[in-house]
């Protein structure tokens, strides 16, 4: 962020963090809801960097640069909250507790540690009451309950889903079809195409070999492929975009449940993110919109075009004593964070 007001050792800051595989975003606002700050950098994931002490490092570089375009020092924060991938279970947790607490042993001590799956739900719902449903590479979902009650997909689900989701059944398909064991499939052609592969043997080939085969990101480059392939009518991407859609809505519903969010007879906001789900005209979410109110009843859909990292800082604002319940509260606060968030190329992914 260029130009950003230098908020002040003395100021109080609330700092927000996003961490996932692909990156690690840090954002320090002032009370108002004002960025000062802004940091990146790499995979803040413990189950995803090479080693937890690398994902540990990535978290605070980030945190580093935003305090220091903050022009402050840590003490100056007085809430934050980190919402990082790979927090799955209470060991994960607590390994980030001590490791904060051995960095800051005299700040942050306002702080909290999530999944980052929650950090999508302030973006839609700034009160922090209802569910997030990210639909990226890969899929996070996440949801508190109006007494507090949090539940988070983790290591729960059970099937593939987003960019991962659609390739890997795509390329089942295919490969299915070339045995004969599946319909034929205008996704052979369309992804053939799109890896300029001459045959699904080098497809397969490419996918699967011992040395030099595709990354994550090339393998669900194709996303995309699939569901345009499905916005044609082929009949089995059809089935894969409709499978994805359910299965975003049957945990949805499991995390409506898990935090009392059904059967109270109020509406529940669904926040919806993540580049599958936030594509023009995406298939994928027409197929969860209509799976939705079956298993979340009073389900409100909202879209957010904010990134999670935002959330994030959200958070930190709202557990640090921002009355984020009050509508206007939360209205000016919401204004005053996206008006001064960094350009939209320091956060995309």
């Amino acid at each position: 962020m260029t130009g950003a007001p230098s908020a002040g050792p003395a100021s109080a800051l609330y700092l927000g963090v996003d961490a996932g595989n692909s990156k690690t975003a840090a954002l320090v606002s002032n009370t108002s809801g004002e960025v000062v700050g802004a940091g990146r950098s790499g995979c803040g994931d413990i189950y995803g960097a090479p080693t937890p002490e690398d994902a540990v490092a990535e978290v605070l570089a980030a945190v580093r640069e935003a305090l220091d375009q903050a022009g402050a020092d840590v003490t100056a924060v007085r809430g934050a909250a980190f919402r990082l991938a790979g927090i799955d279970w209470p060991e994960d947790q607590e390994y980030w507790d001590a490791a904060l607490s051995r960095r800051f042993p005299d700040a942050l001590r306002r702080r909290s540690i999530l999944n980052d799956g929650y950090a999508a739900i302030r973006c839609g719902s700034p009160g922090g009451v209802g569910i997030s449903v990210t639909g990226g590479t890969a899929a996070a979902i996440a949801a508190r309950g109006h007494g507090g009650e949090l539940w988070d997909m983790g290591w729960w689900g059970q099937h593939e889903m987003g960019a991962v989701g659609l390739a890997n059944e795509a390329f089942r398909a295919v490969f299915l079809a070339e045995l004969g064991l599946g319909p034929r499939t205008a996704l052979t052609a369309a992804l053939l195409a799109h890896y300029d592969k001459p045959t699904t043997e080098a497809l397969n080939h490419w996918l699967t070999r011992r040395q030099e085969q595709a990354s994550v990101r090339e393998r669900t480059s194709c996303a995309r492929v699939v569901t345009a392939v499905a916005a044609g009518g082929d009949p089995v991407a059809v089935d894969i975009v409709r499978d994805q859609g359910h299965r975003f809505a049957q945990y949805a519903g499991v995390a409506a449940r898990r935090t009392g969010l059904v059967g109270e007879g109020r509406p529940v906001s669904v926040v919806l993110s993540g580049s599958v789900l936030m594509a023009k005209d995406s298939p994928v979410a027409e197929a969860l919109l209509s799976q939705l109110p079956a298993h979340v009843p009073g389900a409100v859909p909202l879209s957010s075009s904010l990134p999670p990292v935002t959330g994030a800082l959200l958070d930190a604002l709202g557990e640090g004593g921002v009355a984020l319940a009050d509508a206007a509260v939360a209205d000016a606060t919401v204004e005053k964070v996206t008006r001064t968030l960094p350009p939209d190329e320091f956060l995309a992914t």
